[in-house]
């Protein structure tokens, strides 16, 4: 691995390690990437290899246990995803979506790292056996479906991938693994879902928790399998059978393992689970207890709001369609107390992604933004979700916070779900 970066004042630096030279291993063993140099270079006594002018070079060090090394390497490579799953969003996305959307991530080290989901299907031995001398715990694991014959179908993948012995074999080592099945009807619904969840279930409880969430399709599925999506209707259907099944998803020790996204209640206009529904609300950047966790915040900043802006002031909230009712329902009646203010939450239909289909907030792309707020009038901001940006900034359809900005021609600011960091530049 390219060394990139030296930390001032550290051992690596008072060695005379060097940006650009290339770390080679450490007490013997090869470092891949940051997670290796990581695990290996927390002993106290290190026996560095790294290579200079194609010549190896043999450095001894002796530091604190909890003293850092201080080189920096070069930056993972992501490996991709062995399936071709019939409901992938990578296979469904227009011309003009941000580049990394059509990478289906499948990296294991990025499932440690930042909780992607994952399913495994390019894990062999090595690196089952790396995850459990490094303990990269937890993992997030996409399962969508235990019966082999069935996943080959929806994984499109050839061969058995042994997946629930692969499972078996990170629980037996005490990695603990949170999983998510993607539900698509007529599919792995029903019976299939709930042998699915029994095949978790013996692994409990360091399989800790199941998130069900339903499929989410585009209309840019031309040769793609036919799926069918949920609608209000099959949304609520599922949740009554869901809850007659209750008894099927208990786990001793665990308080609830089985979870349903955010999505299903509200798409069933069903009312948001309570707080004793998500316990720690450890799925929550899984869509799962979201919609709960605002309204947590927001009644607990109830007594922080300003009763009075200091003049007149319009602001305008855009969201998903999805979440419109939640949202206004929620915010409305405490926004309307507030003296000088104006504001207007306006649902953003999804046109370019298919707005019967793809309803979500962090999904909406800036061409509709800016294509339903042209005509909106005067404002003074305009708050979008942070969820509709990547951590580079930038929407699904590639588009910059400022460059929306400068087609709106009002002031745009993201917003991080937090309404006092909202008004309080008003007050």
């Amino acid at each position: 691995m390219n060394i990139v970066a030296i930390t001032p004042r550290t051992p690596a630096e008072a060695m005379g390690i060097r940006v650009g030279d290339e770390l080679v291993s450490i007490n013997n063993r090869a470092i891949s990437d940051i997670i290796d140099y990581e695990f290996y270079a927390a002993d106290e006594e290190l026996e560095i290899i790294i290579k200079r002018a194609g010549l190896d070079q043999t450095i001894k060090i002796i530091k604190g246990l909890d003293e850092e090394l201080g080189i920096i390497i070069e930056p993972m490579k992501i490996r991709s995803c062995a399936n071709n799953c019939v409901f992938c969003f990578a296979h469904q996305n227009p011309p003009g979506v941000r580049e990394a959307l059509n990478f289906k991530d499948g990296d294991f080290r990025f499932s440690f790292l930042h909780g992607h989901y994952i399913t495994m299907t390019n894990m062999g031995t090595r690196q089952l056996e790396r995850v459990v001398e490094q303990h990269l715990s937890p993992l997030y694991i996409s399962v969508h479906v235990t019966d082999q014959d069935l996943r080959k179908k929806m994984l499109l993948y050839r061969r058995d991938d042994n997946f629930l012995e692969k499972l078996k074999f990170l629980t037996d080592h005490n990695i603990e693994l949170h999983t998510q099945i993607v539900l698509c009807p007529g599919w792995n619904d029903g019976e299939v879902l709930l042998q699915s969840i029994r095949d978790l279930k013996e692994l409990a409880p360091q399989v800790q928790s199941v998130s069900v969430v339903p499929v989410g399709l585009t209309k840019y599925r031309d040769n793609l399998p036919h799926l069918e999506s949920y609608s209000p209707e099959s949304a609520h259907e599922f949740i009554n059978w869901f809850n007659t099944q209750a008894a099927e998803f208990r786990v001793p020790g665990i308080e609830r393992f089985v979870y349903l996204s955010d999505e299903f209640f509200i798409l069933a206009g069903k009312p948001i689970p309570g707080d004793e529904y998500y316990g720690e609300f450890s799925m929550i950047e899984n869509g799962v207890g979201q919609c709960r966790d605002f309204a947590n915040r927001f009644q607990a900043s109830l007594p922080m709001l300003p009763p009075k802006l200091k003049q007149p002031t319009r602001l305008i909230f855009p969201t998903g369609t999805l979440g419109y009712p939640f949202l206004k329902a929620t915010i409305e009646s405490t926004l309307d107390a507030i003296i000088d203010l104006d504001y207007e939450i306006i649902p953003i239909r999804n046109e370019w992604l298919g707005a019967d289909l793809v309803t979500v907030t962090g999904l909406v792309p800036a061409r509709d933004v800016v294509t339903q707020l042209k005509s909106i009038g005067p404002a003074d901001a305009i708050y979008l979700s942070y969820r509709m940006f990547s951590e580079d900034g930038v929407t699904l359809d590639d588009h910059t916070r400022e460059e929306i900005e400068q087609k709106l021609g009002i002031p745009v600011y993201l917003h991080h779900e937090d309404m006092m960091e909202i008004l309080k530049p008003w007050t």
